[in-house]
């Protein structure tokens, strides 16, 4: 540690100069969110749960709250659950659908859930305490784009079968999965008998594509506000029609009793007109950012001795997302190395990073542990420049030649 230190001393991170390119790790609050929040962080101060006057103001903020939510997913607002954020919302959607599979008389060691290797934490690691409990979790293989083998995912439901959870858009290689072709084959097997749902996580999708549920039959979703210009520590579970989940943990009966708690209305006010915010102009903003990022990815590739692209490129690639690799750097400390000279960026996804190591998505969709361990990800945002691209690309350039 020391070393690196030795390494940031001398050199500019200030932060008026710097190049942020880490949006799907944090970005900014738009300022619209910020502004709705305000209110209920000063007067608006109510108990939703309370009788009086101030409970019932923070009551109906909250009402309209969760009504702008289902109206934007096309669910009903029954079907909205507020939760700290992405993570909880996987757990809640995940365990909850098992623990009401279990309430209702079917054996753990009877339930099989389907999934990828490339998933975000929140969601592996959640499927590995459940294989431990009994569950049986298939591995459906991706292509080297990362897109689910639809063949294969077709033979691996069976009659115990309860779920499949994939991502929306990778975190980490920034692919786009192909959620109606995933739901045409639950929806083949349902006419042959076996009803499986469909948990998506689409914490990196509301600024890029649209996310209505009903769009592709999708049965569960969860969001993170904080990843498309919300405040941290707020997220939804979206549940479609007919979905019951029992709850995973418990207290006071908020949230239709599956999210115990005081809601954190600020934080709940602010995530949802940041969610308006995303879903307005999501075509627009990925038509922009989409041509920095090509020209991005093309300079890297042409100016970067052996500079690989991961992931699937053009429209099957969420539009601010840039994941490469270049063989034979450590690829941490050419982090570290890019945020000294005032460049943000990250190997993978903060979650994942922290365990640090090669990167198991690259690994999956590649097979090969040197690329996998020498990744960088750029994630571009809406206020990104070609100026401060063309800098980050000459830093790079000069340190790993």
């Amino acid at each position: 540690m020391s070393f690196l230190k030795n390494i940031k001393k001398g050199l500019t991170t200030s932060k008026l100069t710097r190049i942020y390119l880490d949006h799907a790790s944090a970005m900014p609050m738009y300022k619209e969110a910020v502004k709705a929040m305000t209110p209920f962080l000063v007067d608006n101060f109510g108990n939703a749960s309370s009788i009086h006057f101030e409970g019932q103001e923070a009551k109906n903020a909250l009402h309209e709250a969760r009504s702008k939510v289902a109206q934007i997913l096309q669910i009903q607002p029954a079907g909205v659950i507020f939760t700290s954020g992405g993570t909880e919302s996987n757990n809640l959607a995940i365990r909850g659908v098992v623990s009401t599979k279990r309430r209702d008389g079917t054996p753990m060691n009877q339930m099989e859930i389907i999934t990828t290797k490339i998933e975000h934490p929140a969601t592996e690691k959640t499927l590995v305490y459940l294989s431990r409990k009994g569950v049986k979790i298939h591995y459906v293989s991706v292509d080297a784009g990362g897109q689910v083998i639809l063949s294969e995912l077709r033979g691996l439901i069976n009659e115990q079968t309860i779920l499949v959870c994939i991502s929306y858009v990778n975190s980490e290689i920034g692919t786009i999965e192909d959620i109606g072709a995933v739901s045409r084959v639950l929806e083949q097997e349902q006419a042959l008998g076996q009803h499986v749902l469909l948990f998506i996580d689409a914490s990196q999708a509301p600024l890029w594509l649209p996310c209505e549920l009903p769009r592709h039959k999708i049965n569960l979703m969860s969001l993170d506000a904080g990843k498309f210009g919300g405040p941290k520590g707020v997220g939804i579970l979206a549940c479609g029609k007919g979905i019951k989940l029992e709850a995973i943990t418990f207290g006071g009966g908020q949230e239709n009793g599956l999210r115990p708690g005081t809601e954190p209305l600020a934080q709940i006010v602010g995530g949802v007109k940041a969610l308006e915010i995303a879903q307005q102009s999501y075509l627009s903003r990925s038509e922009s950012v989409r041509n920095l990022r090509d020209y991005f990815m093309a300079k890297l590739t042409n100016e970067i001795s052996g500079c690989i692209v991961n992931g699937s490129v053009g429209e099957k690639r969420v539009a601010n997302n840039v994941n490469v690799s270049i063989p034979g750097i450590d690829s941490e400390f050419v982090v570290v190395v890019l945020d000294t000279h005032g460049v943000s960026a990250s190997t993978r996804s903060a979650c994942s990073a922290a365990g640090g190591g090669e990167s198991t998505v690259v690994k999956a969709i590649s097979g090969d542990s040197a690329r996998a361990s020498s990744t960088l990800r750029f994630t571009l945002g809406e206020d990104t420049t070609k100026a401060e691209l063309d800098k980050t690309v000459a830093i790079l350039a000069k340190h790993v030649e």
